[in-house]
């Protein structure tokens, strides 16, 4: 039998995106099954919140000088401290901007597609093509296994995602986390994503459901794992 071995995952959830807000001429929330709202950008104020993320991380440790340093990340249960050498984000518009507003001179971002928020049927979760997106953001690696498309191909028009099957593609990526290197990650990743993921393994942090993930939250877990199975505890609301 393999000894458990842990790493230390920090999810946040993006900043406020172009569909997360009021259209400013009617007063209403965006029509989520409008076209126009395909995989939305970040709004000034999810900006400032991602920036503010960034400053408060720093102020707590994890970021200093706008570089990550390895003396300087701390697992906030055990008091030793870690590098965070790993930011994955969704592929989305909205969690990639993020991301580098939080960590601006971070080298090692990686776009995981297993990240992304619950798609079909709601344009802003329909990610860009990838040609385009690469084009955008050429210093990002790319997972290729999960976006291995130029188009989405995942996001149906009348058929959205389950709960079940948005906990399949976490314990997916979960799986992947444990066969890299690298022992502290930060995920950059949606809403829904974020509380299947807490619901699966640690619910009573959402207060079994009743609690809902917001902009530019972070949520930090140990990923234990041990070859066969793994899971996430000790969960805590950090910022």
């Amino acid at each position: 039998m393999q000894q458990q071995q842990m790493k230390t995952v920090y999810f946040i959830r993006h900043g406020v995106a172009r569909h997360n807000i009021p259209d400013p001429n009617t007063g209403q929330m965006p029509n989520l099954f409008d076209e126009r709202y395909t995989d939305p950008p970040l709004v000034q104020q999810g900006e400032m919140q991602a920036c503010e993320l960034g400053a408060k991380l720093q102020q707590m440790g994890l970021i200093s000088d706008g570089m990550i340093r390895s003396s300087d990340a701390m697992d906030t249960d055990c008091n030793q401290k870690r590098p965070i050498d790993l930011v994955v984000c969704s592929p989305l518009m909205r969690c990639i901007q993020t991301a580098l507003h939080i960590f601006p001179n971070f080298n090692s971002i990686c776009c995981h597609g297993d990240v992304r928020e619950a798609f079909g049927m709601h344009y802003p979760d329909r990610r860009s093509p990838l040609s385009q997106i690469k084009a955008n953001f050429p210093n990002l690696t790319y997972h290729q296994q999960s976006l291995s498309s130029e188009d989405d191909i995942d996001w149906q028009p009348h058929k959205r995602e389950t709960q079940v099957d948005v906990e399949k593609r976490v314990a997916s990526f979960l799986a992947w986390l444990t066969e890299q290197p690298q022992e502290s990650i930060v995920v950059v990743t949606h809403g829904v994503f974020i509380e299947c993921a807490l619901l699966k393994y640690f619910p009573q942090v959402l207060e079994f459901g009743k609690k809902r993930v917001y902009n530019c939250e972070v949520y930090v877990a140990h990923l234990a794992y041990d070859g066969n199975q793994h899971e996430l505890n000790n969960v805590k609301q950090i910022a």
